[in-house]
């Protein structure tokens, strides 16, 4: 009997489509309103006369992305470290807000709806004689892969900045020590080197601006540079830090520290892309052997089969 309805519910393609148009429709304008929600209300309270700076009472929570309110709340996590592990994961790739575990966790499960009832309508319709249990697995197996398919993005996303931040760092510690002979001092140099590294390494001049306003707020030196370090995810970072912290309670020189790492950086960066130079005969084997050198044979050959051919009168 149940087999039977659930049959005649699958055989009716108009109403399953319209249900996932209606989810897909209804989850992306939650996301869009959650996303501009807090944007609207920084803005009325501005327009309105009204403490813009109440989030700065609990700087924890803005920094962090502890209070996001509502039914968002719903979808973090219930243990603290695997909320805080998702925020870093996040923060890695690039994404800062406050809400934005929630809204990722909420595009995983649209992907994943999505995907899944699409996939299984399009299933259905270009293989009607199909049992109706193998259209329901043929969709869930989707809705699974829809479901890791944003954290896959989000992860090449993480990569792809984590080697933005490696190779920026050799020149931010160069105009940094530029900076620092000049007379500046350390955080108004990062603040400068910041602007300066806005086009060619944008994600991290970003990080580097929200350094500079983490100071403003009266963070310390030493916390701010742990926060840089965590946020662009580098070991050069957590050394730089490291360096500084250092050079603050021994007393030695700053510019000195900063040009013998600042080299040691670009040796690093040096020897990476040799590396790469290095690895690339490897990497050139298999498409060598499975497209070029059969072509090559080819057309080596080719006059010799021609004349076997001719001989043998084929």
């Amino acid at each position: 009997m149940l087999q039977e309805l659930l049959s005649g519910i699958a055989a009716r393609g108009d109403i399953a489509f319209y249900i996932a148009v209606f989810l897909s429709v209804v989850l992306g304008t939650y996301v869009i309103a959650n996303l501009t929600g807090s944007w609207l209300d920084v803005r009325r309270r501005a327009v309105s006369g009204g403490r813009i700076a109440a989030d700065w009472d609990r700087p924890s929570e803005v920094l962090t992305g502890a209070r996001t309110g509502g039914f968002l709340d719903r979808l973090l996590p219930v243990n603290e470290a695997d909320k805080t592990e998702l925020r870093r994961f996040l923060n890695l790739a690039g994404y800062y807000g406050r809400r934005a575990p929630a809204v990722y966790q909420l595009v995983r499960i649209q992907t994943a709806l999505g995907l899944g009832l699409f996939s299984a309508l399009g299933y259905g319709q270009l293989f009607p004689n199909h049992s109706f249990w193998i259209v329901t697995v043929a969709g869930m197996l989707l809705a699974v892969l829809g479901y890791y398919l944003p954290r896959s993005m989000v992860s090449l996303r993480r990569d792809g900045l984590c080697e933005e931040h490696r190779q920026g760092f050799p020149d931010f510690l160069d105009l940094l020590v530029i900076c620092v002979e000049a007379g500046i001092g350390v955080d108004s140099a990062i603040e400068r080197v910041g602007k300066d590294l806005n086009r060619s390494f944008p994600s991290l001049a970003q990080n580097l601006r929200f350094m500079s306003l983490e100071l403003r707020a009266g963070r310390s030196t030493r916390e701010a540079l742990d926060n840089l370090s965590q946020r662009l995810g580098i070991e050069e970072a957590r050394s730089f830090a490291t360096l500084i912290q250092q050079s603050e309670e021994l007393g030695s020189s700053l510019v000195q520290s900063l040009r013998v790492y600042a080299e040691e950086m670009r040796a690093k960066r040096l020897a990476r892309a040799e590396e790469k130079a290095h690895g690339l005969p490897a990497k050139l084997v298999i498409p060598l052997g499975l497209f070029i050198f059969p072509v090559i044979l080819g057309v080596t050959m080719m006059p010799v089969a021609l004349k076997v051919f001719k001989a043998l009168g084929i």
